[in-house]
């Protein structure tokens, strides 16, 4: 494989991925000395002056497929909802020049990473991210998402991929990951198509095509109930989250002659939240196999589906 850049350069993007431990130890392992007080940056820059060529070399030869996969890997757990950083949006802002920006949340942060992969410029395509990484032209996280977005949206094929080595199962564990239209939105007058990557192996698959919607919970049992409580300007709410397995749901029917077998989802488990009134009344229990109609959300924060705005509880 040819490159379009050369090996300092290529080495210097890979060596983003890494902290200062992981630099330093670099440092040992080809003798160099003097780089005890550097801070990240400076290692990076350190290093690529002092190792020779046939050095990079080695050093790519040693660390390259490392690092990649450790990026793809945090990739996939995030398309997959198994990050703690949520993928809020993906939007193609100019599908001419291939132009996607993917928005990811974490708790009390936003990452904003974009990435334009065309035919003129595979060998180094344009990218940044603000995360620490991507923002040093290093291949995040972050850029791996939009760059397994780019390629399931046809925008490059992956024998024209020259920059980068990829682990060997790559096409085996994206195989899954399908993508999904969302509403569009505009932005000074230009349409912006939003998009989603989901696996079809993950349990947001399962429930994509009902989520913010009104539901059924046909069937389930409860494995947990744990008591929580709301603070909002000092209004104090108790409710309960509900644990179930061996699950069956479907979309909320209005009559009995709308209901078809095939609608009917079989998941491993689910949530339910409900008043501290009506889990009091009914008496729930882990064993106890209960219905119930509301609405399917899913809390990126707690990174689980949940079904709320329940007015009714029935056991089975």
């Amino acid at each position: 494989m040819k490159r379009g850049i050369d090996d300092k350069t290529y080495l210097d993007y890979l060596l983003q991925s890494l902290n200062v431990t992981e630099l330093k130890q670099i440092c040992k392992d080809f003798k160099l000395v003097g780089y005890s007080k550097l801070k990240k940056l400076e290692l990076i820059e350190f290093i690529l002056d002092s190792l020779a060529e046939e050095e990079i070399t080695e050093l790519l030869k040693q660390h390259e497929l490392e690092i990649i996969s450790k990026e793809i890997d945090l990739a996939i757990k995030k398309i997959n909802g198994e990050d703690r950083e949520n993928i809020e949006t993906i939007k193609i802002v100019n599908p001419n020049n291939h132009e996607i920006e993917t928005t990811f949340k974490g708790f009390n942060w936003e990452i904003t990473s974009f990435l334009a992969i065309t035919k003129n410029n595979i060998e180094n395509p344009e990218r940044d991210c603000d995360c620490r990484i991507g923002s040093n032209m290093g291949f995040c996280n972050h850029f791996w998402v939009g760059f397994i977005f780019s390629l399931k949206q046809g925008y490059f094929t992956l024998k024209d991929w020259n920059l980068t080595a990829l682990p060997k199962d790559f096409e085996k564990r994206i195989e899954s990951i399908v993508l999904r239209g969302e509403s569009s939105s505009e932005k000074e007058g230009e349409k912006i198509e939003a998009m989603r990557l989901v696996d079809k192996c993950s349990e947001d698959f399962q429930f994509m095509e009902l989520v913010n919607n009104s539901i059924t919970v046909y069937e389930g049992e409860i494995t947990n109930s744990e008591k929580k409580e709301q603070d909002f300007q000092g209004n104090i709410t108790i409710y309960y989250i509900i644990s179930l397995k061996n699950v069956k749901i479907g979309p909320r029917i209005q009559k009995q002659s709308e209901y078809k077998e095939e609608d009917i989802k079989s998941v491993e488990s689910l949530n339910l939240r409900i008043s501290e009134k009506l889990h009091d009344e009914n008496n729930l229990k882990p064993g106890d196999k209960v219905s119930a109609n509301g609405k399917l959300t899913r809390d990126n924060f707690l990174r689980m589906y949940i079904v709320k705005n329940i007015r009714k509880i029935e056991k089975l």
